[in-house]
């Protein structure tokens, strides 16, 4: 199996509206060498990584807009199962980590990795990216502009044009969530 192909279409695929800013950090993330889909061996990195992509994109709704953020290490463990390991895998995956607290309990200890990873990728993102513009990406991929808008937009270069040419609105909206962006430049401590 693909595990880039795997994850695009069943862990970012899962909501079409944010795909394109999944994939817009990611390909950043394939790109810096911090994810590696190409190799045998990183598949349970990779999922890890993606989930809490998607953990800290709920987080995001969540202070946002008041929606509770679904993303559990119960992701994990389907979508590893789903390319063929078990916990036992995920597991020991945890082990070769010294950051992640192992717990006799596997659940206790891979929501320990979760929380840990996505504090890692909340870093990364951060490293690469502006707080603005972190803003600016997840603002995009979950707001609704029917008033205004279409947000389906076709890949993630069409979604920063969209960015880029309605600035003064999204420093507006930075402005009336402040609170959030304030979260994003405190590292998105989920």
């Amino acid at each position: 199996m693909n595990i880039e192909e795997y994850i695009e279409d069943a862990i970012f695929g899962e909501k079409e509206q944010h795909k394109n800013f999944y994939m817009l950090i990611w390909d950043n993330f394939i790109e810096d060498g911090f994810v590696i889909v190409d190799e045998q061996g990183h598949e349970i990195d990779s999922i890890i990584k993606a989930v809490s992509l998607q953990n800290l994109l709920g987080e995001f709704i969540y202070r946002l807009y008041d929606e509770v953020n679904e993303i559990s290490f119960e992701d994990i463990i389907e979508n590893a199962q789903n390319l063929g390991f078990d916990e036992d895998d995920i597991i020991e995956y945890c082990r070769t980590e010294p950051e992640i607290e192992i717990d006799e309990d596997n659940e206790v200890t891979i929501k320990n990795a979760l929380d840990y990873i996505s504090e890692t990728v909340a870093n990364k993102m951060l490293e690469d990216f502006s707080a603005d513009d972190i803003f600016d990406f997840m603002f995009t991929s979950t707001y609704d502009f029917e008033q205004d808008f279409v947000f389906e937009f076709e890949d993630y270069e069409e979604m920063q044009a969209f960015i880029d040419n309605n600035q003064d609105q999204l420093d507006n909206y930075k402005e009336e969530y402040s609170s959030v962006l304030t979260w994003i430049n405190g590292g998105m401590i989920c």
